[in-house]
């Protein structure tokens, strides 16, 4: 991954990384990939190392939602970093215009703003393996991890995206975010 200057905002190589479990991340992080003219990656996080971190100034990262906030490995990234640029970009399985999606918007860019500079943060639904959110309907109510037939329901709704929509519109809030710099 080699520094270079971008001619049309003078600022250098942007790399993309992704963590995701469903593919959600990985779609978001490769349309935004085209908003970014200077790039390198999508590269999934798990082999960004502490060289790269140095390396770069100014960082893209695709997450997925996880208990209301950043996956572990997006946190545990953010908290390496210090000084740096950031773009964050995430899927949860909710509408990105509900209470839930709020909450979680707060908390990451809470995170991503604590040592580095937030340059924007955006978040759409993204689809919900419900093979695996299905074996929550055993779990009898009370107990922990258990899940509703209306909130399985609702997860449904989730298929499809991040659609066209999603993609697009994460395009063009990176595109808005870079001119920050």
């Amino acid at each position: 991954m080699a520094n270079k200057k971008r001619k049309d905002l003078n600022m250098e190589t942007i790399p993309i990384i992704f963590s995701t479990i469903t593919g959600n991340a990985f779609k978001l992080a490769e349309a935004a990939s085209e908003a970014v003219p200077d790039h390198v990656g999508p590269y999934n996080i798990r082999y960004i190392n502490e060289e790269v971190i140095r390396r770069f100034d100014t960082f893209l990262l695709s997450y997925w939602c996880n208990h209301g906030t950043a996956d572990d490995d997006t946190i545990a990234l953010i908290r390496k970093m210090n000084g740096k640029n950031l773009i964050v970009i995430g899927t949860l399985g909710a509408a990105r215009d509900s209470k839930h999606a709020q909450e979680v918007a707060a908390r990451v860019e809470a995170l991503a703003s604590e040592n580095n500079r937030l340059l924007g943060h955006f978040l759409c639904q993204g689809s919900i393996d419900l093979r695996r959110t299905a074996q929550r309907l055993k779990i009898p109510e009370g107990e922990k991890g258990h899940l509703s037939q209306e909130r399985f329901e609702r997860q449904k709704l989730s298929l499809g995206h991040p659609n066209e929509a999603d993609l697009n519109d994460a395009k063009n809030a990176v595109r808005s975010f870079l001119q920050k710099l």
